[in-house]
């Protein structure tokens, strides 16, 4: 368990030293009705608001992270078994970015493992911005006769702030 902790660090340091600029705004979901999921839930949750830096942990939709929890326990003598899915969420658009089960001893080592995980996925966070942009982009332009408006972080790259298809195809489709 030494090693979740020191790897768990390492990313830390990774995580918080990336281009992020401002904490993301995480929500984590799980069933507050079932008592494995509630047992590690809120572990995980302190974790994760422990990084301000990092993270806001919120309760609403205003969140960029979406995170959901879940465990399970045949009896008081077995194991964990929890995984989680994280999906980003951009405006009303949404990306999985990854997710994880695990198998762990006691509610302590789930949240631990889980955290460590969730780190890895949140490495990703820049790029899967950058893909979504221009997915969303694309997809305006194949269902528009017209022009769409660029993404702000964009627009330095393709030098306009509204484009059509065929400029956009003239120009160079933008590598994710």
């Amino acid at each position: 368990m030494k090693n979740i902790f020191a790897f768990a660090a390492v990313l830390l340091f990774a995580t918080a030293a990336s281009a992020q600029t401002a904490p993301i705004k995480v929500r984590i979901l799980y069933d507050t009705t079932d008592a494995t999921s509630s047992a590690v839930a809120p572990l995980l949750t302190q974790k994760i608001a422990a990084q301000p830096t990092l993270f806001t942990v919120v309760n609403s939709n205003e969140r960029n992270l979406s995170i959901l929890a879940d465990c399970y326990i045949e009896s008081a003598n077995n194991s964990y078994s929890c995984f989680y899915a994280a999906n980003k969420w951009l405006g009303s658009s949404q990306a999985f970015l990854g997710g994880a089960g695990i198998v762990t001893k006691s509610a302590e080592d789930a949240a631990t493992a889980l955290f460590a995980s969730i780190l890895l996925v949140v490495q990703r966070w820049n790029s899967t911005d950058r893909r979504m942009l221009i997915g969303e982009l694309e997809n305006c332009l194949a269902l528009t006769k017209s022009s769409c408006a660029v993404p702000e972080s964009l627009v330095p790259e393709l030098k306009v702030k509204s484009i059509n298809l065929s400029r956009y195809d003239r120009t160079g489709r933008l590598k994710p």
